[in-house]
């Protein structure tokens, strides 16, 4: 009698244990995905294949945005002195102008760029993040 009285003892502490277990898991796998969710990515919904074509579609436009600065910033304006004070103003104005198209585009350039960080963030995220079981079993043991 006193040997069945130990294994049932046993088998009770090995069910605690296992319930502690399982309820730490559920804890911690809740948790995770709150801080998942909570987190701001606004590419979230979209399909890997959508993401990579969004990337190819931005690293073109930055490129071709790079390109035209490039040729904009390499052009030297050259400012013409001298004149009546209404050339003056002209050429200020002029020199203003081309100043604020190289400006635009850089600020193009710039915009462009914070959308292909994000998209790139987003697919190292869920390269990351891993896919099926992979992500299950992550949420369910990572501790941030």
């Amino acid at each position: 009698m006193a040997k069945s009285s130990g294994s049932g003892s046993q088998l009770f502490a090995l069910l605690v244990l296992l319930g502690i277990l399982i309820a730490g898991g559920a804890w911690n796998y809740h948790r995770n995905l709150e801080l998942e969710n909570a987190e701001l990515r606004p590419y979230r919904s979209y399909s890997l294949e959508d993401l990579e074509a969004l990337r190819a579609a931005f690293q073109a436009e930055a490129d071709a945005h790079s390109a035209r600065f490039r040729a904009a910033a390499s052009r030297n304006v050259k400012v013409r002195g001298g004149g009546m004070l209404d050339d003056q103003v002209d050429e200020f104005e002029r020199v203003q102008h081309i100043s604020a198209g190289k400006r635009e585009i850089a600020g193009e350039y710039a915009k462009n760029q914070v959308q292909l960080d994000a998209v790139e963030s987003e697919i190292a995220t869920r390269a990351e993040e891993g896919e099926g079981w992979h992500r299950e079993l992550r949420r369910l043991t990572k501790y941030p």
